[in-house]
């Protein structure tokens, strides 16, 4: 068993190139630094304005979100709703719901996000013209025609 305790860990900062897209965001790898494969586990902090990802679901993979402290708003293709506290958010695998979080209020906001770990899955955003396909671990981005993208994050 390994045991993270929060005072050891330093969390991680945006990438450069997700921050000027998403906002300024910081996360700890908790099943990453767990040595844990078969799902993943972070606590991740938006600052305000900033947002998870770009809206998506996932054809194989489940995804739970429990909220931590703050206040954010998942917009989903079903519209949007507001969560604190407590609250939490299941995406089941293969529902064509697009979804991410954004924090629109002044304060960060944490939540911890699971999600299954498969190397076959396809990811598909549901306002950009984008496919995330991953087989046996390689990744490929097409677009909906499924002409690839070159270059593109």
């Amino acid at each position: 068993m390994t045991v993270l305790r929060r005072s050891e860990q330093t969390p991680e900062q945006a990438p450069p190139d997700a921050a000027r897209v998403l906002g300024n965001f910081q996360f700890l790898p908790l099943s990453d630094t767990g040595g844990l494969t078969q799902f993943g586990a972070f606590v991740e902090t938006l600052d305000p304005g900033a947002r998870s990802s770009d809206r998506h679901w996932h054809e194989e993979e489940d995804e739970f979100l429990y909220m931590l402290s703050g206040t954010a708003t998942v917009i989903e293709d079903e519209g949007t709703q507001e969560i604190g506290p407590g609250d939490s958010c299941c995406w089941p695998k293969g529902v064509a719901n697009g979804h991410h979080v954004v924090n629109k209020s002044a304060a960060p906001c944490s939540y911890l996000i699971v999600g299954t770990r498969l190397a076959d899955d396809i990811v598909h955003y549901s306002e950009i013209d984008k496919i995330l396909i991953r087989e046996n671990g390689q990744r490929r981005l097409t677009r909906r025609d499924g002409t690839p993208i070159e270059g593109a994050r």
